[in-house]
């Protein structure tokens, strides 16, 4: 079995505790609370993760379908910012 490989990270914060503390598949919504000093790490990695999508060219497929991942790590209390890709099948646009 090979290696799990590590995957580059725009930047991690802690979450302080999450509300319902207990998750149940019938959970509609899960508020995640962090502290000011997590809430500015995870702004930071967003932001540095919105700048790197913003330098592909949105004319190809490519710079379309580059995303962000907000990976909640519930065990750990974590969550990391990874770039992504969009999933097309299925995707239906909502004109207003």
């Amino acid at each position: 079995m090979p290696a799990k490989q590590k995957q580059f990270t725009f930047g991690t914060c802690s979450i302080n505790h999450l509300s319902p503390p207990e998750i149940s598949p019938s959970t509609r919504a899960v508020n995640v609370v962090v502290s000011f000093e997590d809430a500015l790490k995870l702004n930071l990695a967003i932001s540095e993760g919105v700048r790197t999508l913003n330098k592909n060219n949105r004319a190809t497929r490519e710079g379309r379908d580059a995303a962000l991942c907000l990976t909640v790590y519930l065990d750990k209390k974590r969550i990391s910012v990874n770039q992504a890709k969009v999933k097309r099948a299925g995707f239906r646009r909502q004109d207003a």
